[in-house]
């Protein structure tokens, strides 16, 4: 029998604990980016990546707890400047540029630390440890390759300059503490921040994929109630828009869990994690069945109006806008799931399905974490009816603002797609 690694306990908890903090870190950098990327598949991948760090995060803080029973104690300690860097790249002067630092640096320093350890952590002793792991490292992987190529694409593959350096900094800074070698943080002080130095802030108009038509509404109907929803292939048209257009819910989700997860803490995070890749889930169904039908991209709206309508808001109304208007058409969902099964399109049914069942999931979601925030407000503070009525107000007011520009542009787009739909779904 060779012969066993010699990692003990604490040692194990201690590492374990930077990770954790890298994870969580990371997790919320992706979850805030989301609405600062523009295309697509950067919102996917941040939702995704979001979500299985979290999942990692949480398994490696329940073992953290395991291992260094009966003590509760995360806090940091030699790893400060470690985390520190870990939590600066949220701070990124672009999102090429945060791309770019989460695909060639910190995902791959995750990566080599990951594999440092199993090599030197004990199959037996440390087996449960081992398991998540080698699961994170297989998911880190294939995250190194994603973001790296998001990142050339989405400044047209020419990341400028500035932003260039800023990556070039981090990594510089990375090395510079020691990353997750034992012993080097006790030795290095926190690293500066790289530079041209900025504060994040979340975007009030989120960023848009310009192969699509980039619109505030994206259907007649989100103005004109008159307008018909629609049967048969009319409805397989519009359930696709609806779910590619869930890319407003995809970056709400994303801000309300960069926004919220310290006051709401780590419980918060992991929900609003799975909250953020199962709405980026919805969108891709859109954008999929679109696609495969063969209709011109260029003439596919993505809206914003829900978004847009939470401009300069305090963020309880975002997470009331993802937990009112995501799901209070449930029950329609699982309708319009049967009706698309009996025109034959079994596609489209499943799609409906899974979100249907996801949204139930989220409604548990809205009600636990609006609830939490409007507990902590104690004397005076708002109830849940108030939340829900001051949301549909704001977007009411921004349906009432609309331009005569805007309701053409959104009427023409679907006059154009109906159109097509006659010759690609007929």
């Amino acid at each position: 029998m060779s012969e066993r690694a010699p990692l003990f306990r604490h040692d194990t908890a201690t590492t374990l604990r930077s990770f954790f903090h890298c994870e969580r870190s990371l997790t919320i950098a992706c979850a805030a980016w989301t609405p600062g990327v523009k295309r697509l598949e950067a919102k996917e991948l941040l939702a995704r990546a979001a979500w299985e760090n979290s999942l990692t995060a949480g398994a490696i803080r329940e073992r953290v707890f395991e291992l260094r029973y009966p003590e509760r104690d995360l806090l940091t300690g030699t790893d400060t400047a470690l985390v520190e860097l870990f939590a600066s790249v949220i701070h990124a002067p672009g999102a090429g540029a945060f791309l770019a630092a989460v695909g060639e640096v910190l995902v791959p320093a995750l990566l080599d630390a990951y594999g440092a350890y199993l090599e030197a952590s004990d199959v037996i002793a440390d087996g449960p440890t081992r398991r998540f792991l080698n699961v994170a490292r297989r998911e880190k992987v294939l995250q190194r390759d994603a973001f790296v190529l998001a990142a050339g694409r989405e400044d047209d593959g020419t990341l400028p300059s500035a932003q260039r350096r800023w990556v070039e900094d981090l990594a510089a800074a990375m090395a510079a503490s020691g990353g997750f070698a034992r012993g080097a943080a006790d030795t290095v002080g926190t690293p500066p921040r790289a530079r041209p130095e900025v504060t994040f802030e979340l975007p009030q108009q989120p960023a848009r994929d310009d192969r699509f038509l980039a619109c505030s509404f994206y259907w007649p109907d989100n103005f004109d109630p008159k307008y018909p929803y629609g049967d048969g292939d009319r409805l397989r048209l519009r359930s696709a828009v609806s779910h590619l257009n869930e890319v407003w819910a995809v970056e709400t989700a994303g801000a309300i869990l960069h926004g919220f997860a310290d006051p709401l803490g780590w419980d918060f995070i992991h929900d609003a994690a799975r909250w953020l890749y199962d709405e980026s889930r919805h969108m891709m169904m859109g954008a999929t069945r679109m696609e495969t039908w063969g209709f011109e991209t260029a003439d596919i709206p993505l809206g914003s109006f829900i978004y847009e309508s939470c401009r300069g808001q305090d963020p309880i109304y975002r997470l009331g806008m993802l937990a009112f208007f995501e799901t209070k058409n449930i029950g329609k969902k699982k309708e319009r799931a049967e009706e698309l099964g009996q025109i034959g399109d079994q596609i489209s049914r499943r799609d409906m399905d899974f979100d249907w069942a996801d949204e139930a999931i989220h409604a548990g979601y809205g009600r636990r974490w609006i609830k939490a925030l409007l507990d902590a407000e104690k004397d005076g503070g708002r109830s849940w009816h108030e939340i829900v009525a001051r949301c549909e107000a704001l977007v009411h007011k921004r349906i009432a603002d609309r331009t005569p520009e805007e309701e053409r542009i959104t009427r023409s787009a679907a006059e154009r797609l109906i159109e097509q739909s006659k010759r690609l779904l007929g």
